[in-house]
């Protein structure tokens, strides 16, 4: 769990908590629209503590997670990071992961509950290897930042508290820097959880407390906010970000979630190989993973229904949804039949007796 004290600054400054996994962070510090707003313009920063977190340490660590993952990630280097699939056997997803290779060992970022099952699922394959695998979730505190401006916010913040520079504008996107801020050294990597590209801060857990009133203090000075959970999830689901359970689970194949880039084409076998290539070969992936956009509210398993023939055909189900200050309007993801992801397309929702329309629209959402 976070430590107490970072709870307590938390909700010394007014921040309202919730339990994620075991884990209590921020679910605001002010409201949703407020903290929404001056991400959109410029910069604010979340604790994402609940997010899970593997350590491999071994010879084999890099070989079994290659052979185990659908990206190509031999060859890696310190410094170097990847998006990747933990598939089933029958191609079906486990997680979508951040692969970081360190100097003696690998971290593995995972969803939000979903580390336990992810080690799990490693470990199932590790029989005679040098592979460990460690589940430190809870002492890995994981800051975030994100908006337009949070290059400037994190440079100004790191001249004026820290006497540092941090040249990070040009980082690859997974890669990260292991890097001091004053005398905190941290791990951060370029990531696009929201609004294209952000800044995790991986952060040792004596420091979290020191750094975490730093970003508070400095956000005073400089215009950014500190923003809670419920500002990350508006912004996740604009952006088309999924997460386990919701967008990611043994439903779904990686092929129909967006981020064909965590999949390699010419890498070697890994398990689910020859179902994924299966599919991609023979065109047989059935989904895609959208947005929609509607007046009414789209909860979380909303049946989706081909617009144009009523409510007798059943094209999809919602996943995730929410009000987008941006936008004014109701949001959601959803897996809809490929043979129904035409632009300018419109189908029905039905939440209990109401039936309504919906719009699809094109991920990440323009607002």
């Amino acid at each position: 769990m976070s430590s107490s004290s970072l709870i307590e600054i938390h909700e010394r400054r007014g921040a309202q908590m919730v339990q994620v996994n075991g884990i209590s962070v921020p679910a605001k510090y002010s409201s949703v629209e407020e903290e929404y707003a001056v991400t959109r313009k410029y910069a604010a920063f979340f604790d994402l503590s609940h997010f899970g977190k593997l350590r491999l340490t071994g010879k084999d660590a890099l070989d079994l997670v290659n052979r185990i993952s659908t990206n190509d990630l031999d060859g890696m280097r310190p410094g170097m990071g990847k998006q990747s699939f933990f598939a089933t056997e029958k191609g079906r997803v486990v997680d979508l992961c951040t692969v970081y290779m360190q100097q003696v060992s690998i971290l593995i970022r995972t969803s939000p509950n979903n580390s336990g099952n992810v080690k799990k699922w490693i470990e199932k394959f590790v029989i005679s290897e040098d592979v460990k695998v460690e589940d430190v979730t809870e002492s890995f505190p994981m800051f975030y930042v994100a908006g337009p401006s949070s290059v400037d916010f994190l440079n100004k913040f790191a001249h004026s508290s820290f006497k540092s520079f941090l040249d990070i504008s040009e980082m690859p996107r997974f890669n990260f820097i292991r890097t001091f801020l004053g005398p905190h050294e941290i791990f951060l990597s370029r990531v696009n959880f929201v609004m294209g590209d952000g800044y995790i801060l991986y952060v040792n857990p004596a420091d979290s407390e020191a750094i975490w009133n730093s970003l508070l203090d400095n956000s005073e000075k400089y215009g950014a906010v500190p923003a809670g959970s419920e500002t990350f999830e508006v912004l996740r689901i604009e952006n088309g970000t999924p997460l386990y359970p919701q967008e990611l689970n043994e439903d779904m194949n990686p092929l129909e979630v967006n981020a064909i880039e965590a999949i390699s084409d010419n890498k070697g076998c890994y398990v689910g190989q020859e179902v994924i290539a299966r599919l991609q070969t023979y065109d047989k992936v059935r989904k895609r993973l959208v947005g929609l956009v509607a007046d009414s509210k789209m909860p979380h398993g909303s049946k989706v229904y081909d617009g144009r023939s009523g409510t007798d055909n059943e094209i999809g189900v919602v996943t995730s949804s929410v009000k987008s200050p941006g936008l004014g309007k109701e949001i959601a993801l959803a897996y809809i039949s490929m043979q129904q992801v035409i632009p300018g397309s419109k189908y029905s929702v039905r939440v209990g007796a109401k039936t309504f329309d919906a719009e699809l629209s094109t991920l990440p959402f323009t607002v």
